[in-house]
């Protein structure tokens, strides 16, 4: 058994594990039905939300932690909030119990995770430094690269230092006006930082279950196009010359199967077109940020994990004997 302050960090970290399984799980549940709602908004305002909701279980987490401990270091617990939440032992953790299990199950997968994105974006890394020996500045765009391959592919890489890049093989293929799409598209996402906020967003969520993770990751992934799609309006205000180069592109692409790109990349014509084409040419872009709808649902699946955390220990407590 370990005592003291040492007791009461773990037990915060076990605090953390179960609030942060129940609001995951009630927050999966919540997306696998209104899923589809998110294209009834605004590009930036579906990037805010997908955001929170990857922030989401690790505030609510933290506030668990805020409502469960403070009434117990208080020198005075009996207070009205211990009645319904309390934590039993919080300076007492026992290692050989379900909280030793369940935490080093916890850090397991944490750091798995994390380990798991930082190899990948160590290797993605190193791709782009490999690019340096194949790129050959363009006089048509500063800050767009031209890499000598015979594949069709437009993106851009990079996270302290993004960068806009264009294969020859699909430069030689545009008209000027399709290139000067291609690159205000491309410099957009790197003026935002795009793929360091796409790697940022994965790693969030990372921790939901596998193919709602893969939802979040597609529906920021297509935000953040339609996103640099509509800025390239500000150069060719034309919406046909944008939706036809997108298609060509597109075309272009799977006609020549090239090398792998890592998933943080910003690929010019790799999401849905169909959407991508919809939103470019709907004059109400759709909703924005749901504020009131959010705290509601925000407050609701808090109060249930607070809740689900209290219940879940004490059901344990009474199994387990420790």
């Amino acid at each position: 058994m370990i005592l003291g302050y040492w007791g009461l960090i773990l037990n915060i970290l076990s605090i953390i594990l179960v609030s942060l399984c129940a609001s995951l799980i009630f927050i999966s549940v919540t997306l696998y039905f209104i899923s589809n709602s998110l294209n009834r908004f605004q590009a930036n305002a579906k990037i805010s939300i997908l955001w929170c909701i990857g922030i989401l279980p690790w505030v609510i987490s933290l506030f668990s932690v805020a409502l469960l401990v403070l009434p117990e270091l208080a020198s005075n617990n009996d207070t009205w909030l211990s009645t319904f939440l309390h934590w039993h032992h919080i300076y007492h953790f026992e290692i050989l119990s379900w909280h030793g299990a369940s935490l080093s199950v916890f850090c397991i997968v944490f750091f798995g995770v994390c380990l798991t994105k930082l190899v990948k974006a160590i290797k993605a890394n190193a791709l782009l430094n490999q690019l340096d020996f194949f790129i050959e500045n363009t006089n048509e765009k500063p800050g767009l690269t031209v890499i000598e391959s015979l594949g069709c592919k437009a993106f851009t890489s990079g996270f302290f230092r993004p960068r806009s890049y264009i294969t020859s093989g699909l430069s030689d293929q545009l008209t000027s006006q399709e290139a000067t799409v291609i690159a205000e598209h491309e410099l957009a996402h790197a003026k935002a930082y795009d793929p360091l906020r796409k790697y940022c967003f994965s790693l969030l969520a990372a921790f939901f279950p596998t193919f709602i993770a893969q939802q979040l990751n597609n529906d920021f992934s297509l935000a953040l196009e339609q996103v640099a799609d509509e800025s390239v309006l500000s150069t060719v205000n034309d919406e046909t010359v944008i939706a036809k180069t997108l298609l060509k592109v597109s075309k272009l692409s799977h006609q020549r199967i090239g090398t792998t790109m890592p998933a943080s990349n910003c690929h010019f014509s790799t999401h849905p077109l169909t959407l991508r084409i919809e939103y470019l040419f709907t004059d109400n872009k759709g909703l924005s940020f749901p504020i009131s709808i959010f705290l509601s649902l925000t407050i609701a699946i808090a109060l249930l994990s607070h809740l689900s955390v209290d219940l879940f220990h004490h059901a344990l407590e009474r199994l387990f004997s420790h």
